[in-house]
């Protein structure tokens, strides 16, 4: 399978047109005012969350890298009432460019955006309700890889039962959860299984950042783990073997839940390599439906520093390595793999649908 791409291939591919968005800690010498400003509205969740927003932060950390002259800094929300007071608060200090972390921040960004048409601003997985042209849209077409994450965890499935849910129903959650119920029904049609999926059902329609129907478990919000380890402890009493939660940290609850659950139970994790942002639990996850924010970001805040900035809208799709599966501890086998390979061209192509509603659903 394809790794996430790194900064270097990222900016080499001409089908990425990105902005700038910024991370890291706020420089304070005397030569920050000569400094590149790239400012970080950080998502509730926190920073070190394993999931998008640390995502976001390493990759304003890999711009500095590329860039000695970027000064990454970072403001966290811990509701959505600090949103536009952070981004007025960067605005106030002369930033660049402000990356906002979340579909949850599109009515604070489109204000702040709306008001000054010079400021530049990217915000990571929304479609955002403002055309301004100084906002740069990070999307990604994660249920294209979270198809592949519902057919590996329905094929390596020992009692034919797997299990998602999500922090909030926004489009952006329910894309994932779509992609793996539209994988499972896949597997099901392709192969004459019956594997169950517990915590999200698709409604009509295609799936789209804008708006992608479902029902299921939703939480609430993305903090709570210990809603996070209920939720999974309750598939996995019901038999699951694997739980994807789309969730943020409130995921790292559902790893806990599958320590104690033992050997057999999986989390399959979202946005950022699950072995590498959690070395230690490494083992209770089974793969990641990755999405590319660390290169699109730091792609985005090297143009803004470069005065290369576009706004409009990046797509990270399976083809361009915006969003892929990475195997983690999986026992897929050889076989198994090379199939997965195989979808992978065929959604890549748009010979496999990744609309569930394509597939018959499983019988309950």
């Amino acid at each position: 399978m394809k790794k996430i791409r790194r900064l270097g291939t990222v900016l080499g591919a001409s089908s990425l047109v990105l902005g700038t968005l910024t991370i890291g800690v706020a420089a304070t010498s005397a030569s920050a005012a000569s400094k590149f400003k790239a400012c970080i509205v950080i998502d509730t969740g926190g920073v070190k969350d394993k999931s998008f927003n640390q995502s976001a932060w390493q990759g304003a950390l890999d711009a500095q890298k590329a860039d000695a002259n970027i000064a990454p800094s970072y403001l966290t929300s811990t509701s959505s009432t600090d949103y536009a007071p952070n981004i007025t608060t960067f605005e106030n200090q002369g930033c660049g460019i402000i990356v906002t972390v979340g579909f949850n921040m599109d009515s604070a960004t489109a204000a702040a955006a709306n008001a000054d048409l010079t400021q530049k601003f990217a915000i990571v997985d929304d479609a955002p309700s403002t055309k301004s042209k100084n906002v740069l849209a990070l999307q990604y077409q994660t249920n294209q890889a979270a198809f592949l994450g519902g057919y590996l965890d329905a094929a390596t499935s020992k009692h034919h039962v797997v299990a998602t849910y999500g922090g909030m129903n926004f489009p952006s959650v329910a894309m994932y959860e779509s992609g793996f119920v539209a994988g499972v029904r896949y597997y099901d049609q392709t192969t004459k299984s019956k594997v169950k999926v517990l915590g999200f059902t698709p409604g009509k329609g295609a799936c789209t950042l804008s708006n992608c129907p479902g029902t299921g478990t939703f939480v609430g919000n993305f903090t709570s783990q210990t809603d996070g380890k209920t939720i999974a402890a309750g598939f996995f009493a019901q038999g699951a073997d694997f739980v994807f939660p789309v969730a943020g940290s409130v995921g790292l609850g559902s790893v806990v839940a599958a320590k104690q659950a033992g050997k057999g139970h999986q989390i399959t994790w979202v946005d950022s390599n699950g072995c590498l942002t959690d070395p230690t639990d490494c083992q209770w996850y089974n793969a990641t439906v990755a999405k590319g924010v660390e290169p699109s970001v730091a792609a985005a805040i090297l143009s803004a520093a470069k005065g290369t900035f576009k706004g409009g809208t990046y797509y990270g799709t399976l083809k361009n390595a915006g969003t892929l599966l990475e195997y983690n501890t999986t026992s897929a086998s050889a076989a198994l793999k090379a199939k997965l390979s195989s979808i992978t061209a065929g959604i890549e192509s748009g010979k496999i649908s990744v609309n569930p509603n394509a597939y018959p659903a499983t019988p309950k």
